[in-house]
This record gives structure tokens, C-alpha cells and sequence, in this order.
């Protein structure tokens, strides 16, 4: 692509596709890398500069370098001055709700997806804790979407951020039957042309097991296990 505005680093997952979503909607220029997490790339020194946690997704615009894909979220959106209300109350609205998906929503999901699909052992404990843990913020999204189109009334990042994790809602041990208005919402968000050209690109790619070990043994010491510098292109 000529003169890209944006370069994301990805691996197709939940966090990286709101990134590709929100880059759709706004209709900007980006270029995206590719890092393998089965290969531990997120380790290398030179992934590290970009993202001192060494996750994904990781956005660059000229000098500006932003993780976390609420913050990335938030920088899009303000930036553009598209997807983040139109008024004081409107706003600071969609940043409670934009919070509470990256606090409480997503993380959430994200362990109920690794005990419930992808943990070497069955811990019944973890997916009980973990799986009505998500039933009850599904029925907190159902409360808030009873009656709206949106979740904050208008299209917004919110939307944007939950939605890649509703999609896997049976990775989580939920059915969308039992939430109707969430139902409703997650079908007008996968009918929408950025969501259907992001998923189409990137569609989630599950890690084989037997690559587990460089995603869950990481510790402090993973932090300095690679000592040569490995490119990202």
C-alpha cells in the first residue's frame, strides 16, 4: 500500500481484529505485520521496543507507538473524531463502557477460552469460575442493549471491542439464545462491512498444542530468553 497512515502488528485473535475493525470503519490507510505468537516473535528485542508486554496488537504512526487495544481503540476514534459521542456525557459514556470491556469483559472471556478449550488439563473449578463469571457480564451487556441499537445508543468503539469477543460466546460456555438483545446487536455488527472485510482477512487462527509452551510457561526470566534480535517484517 502507498503511504500507509497506520501499521498494526497482529495475530489474528479478538484483541488484534478490533483494531482491523475500527481501522475499516474510519476508512484509513494501514499496513499490517504478521508476529507468530507460536514462534515467540512477541519475545524478540525488537517487538519488545514496540510493546514492553510483549502482546498483541501494537499500532505505529510515524513516531507514535500505542498498545493495548482500548487505548489504540480510543487514539483511533479521537484522533478522527468519529466513533466517541458527540457530546460531553455521550462521550465519557462510551469511555465507561470502553473500560469496562477492557477490565472486565474481554479479560474475562479471554480465561474462560483458555480453560475451557485450550488448557492442558481440565480444571473444573477455573471453567465454572470463569463461565458464570461471563454469563453474568453477558446479562449486564443484555441489560444495556434491552431497547438500544447500540450499546451507547450510537455506533461506537464499544461496539467495536466487544464484538470479537461475542463472536467465540460458545468458546465461553454461553449461548446467545438466553441473550436476545446481545443476539440481535452481534448480527448487526457481523453484517457490517468492516467486521465482514476483518474477519474475512483475519480470521482467528487457533495456536496447536503442541506450540503451547512458548504462550504458557512465560515468566519473568521469558522476558530476557531471547537474546538475539529477531526481525518483524
Amino acid at each position: 500500500m502507498d503511504n500507509p497512515e497506520y501499521t498494526v502488528y497482529l495475530y489474528p485473535s479478538p484483541n488484534s481484529l478490533k483494531v482491523i475493525i475500527a481501522l475499516e470503519e474510519l476508512n484509513l490507510r494501514y499496513q499490517t505485520v504478521v508476529v507468530d505468537l507460536a514462534e515467540g516473535q512477541q519475545l524478540a528485542p525488537a517487538f519488545a521496543a514496540l510493546n514492553p508486554n510483549r502482546k498483541v496488537p501494537v499500532l505505529t504512526a510515524g513516531d507514535l507507538t500505542l498498545f493495548e487495544s482500548a487505548a489504540i481503540l480510543e487514539y483511533l476514534a479521537t484522533t478522527h473524531d468519529q466513533l466517541m459521542g458527540q457530546t460531553v456525557q455521550h462521550h465519557w459514556q462510551i469511555k465507561s463502557w470502553l473500560y469496562w470491556h477492557a477490565a472486565a469483559f474481554g479479560p474475562m472471556a479471554g480465561q474462560a477460552h483458555h480453560f475451557r478449550c485450550f488448557a492442558p488439563e481440565h480444571v473444573p473449578y477455573a471453567v465454572r469460575r470463569y463461565s458464570d463469571e461471563m454469563n453474568r457480564l453477558y446479562g449486564i451487556l443484555e441489560e444495556q442493549l434491552a431497547g438500544r441499537e447500540w450499546v451507547c445508543d450510537t455506533y461506537s468503539i464499544v461496539d467495536i471491542g466487544l464484538w470479537p469477543w461475542v463472536r467465540h460466546h460458545d468458546w465461553q460456555g454461553q449461548s446467545l439464545i438466553n441473550f436476545p438483545s446481545v443476539q440481535r446487536w452481534a448480527d448487526a455488527m457481523a453484517a457490517r462491512p468492516a467486521a465482514i472485510h476483518a474477519v474475512e482477512r483475519y480470521p482467528i487462527q487457533l495456536i496447536a498444542p503442541h506450540k503451547y509452551g512458548v504462550l504458557l510457561n512465560q515468566t519473568a526470566a521469558s522476558l530476557k530468553a531471547s537474546s538475539t534480535e529477531e526481525e518483524i517484517n
